[in-house]
């Protein structure tokens, strides 16, 4: 499908895996980094799993920093 068709009828493409979703598919994970926030527009399957690895990697740092 070609761009301009996508746009038309609101077709938006996972940020990981390239899926081909509707509007009402569409998870859109926020993230804060030091650079500035970032949105991912992503499937329910990559969305979950990219919530699963940022709880582990908050839960990661948040045990580095009571170490001291």
């Amino acid at each position: 499908m070609s761009d301009w068709v996508k746009k038309l009828v609101g077709m938006k493409s996972c940020w990981h895996c390239e899926k081909l979703m509707t509007k009402k598919e569409v998870y859109s994970v926020d993230v804060d980094t030091q650079d500035g926030p970032i949105n991912f527009k992503m499937c329910k399957a990559c969305a979950e799993d990219m919530d699963e690895m940022l709880k582990e990697l908050e839960e990661t740092l948040a045990e580095r920093n009571n170490t001291f």
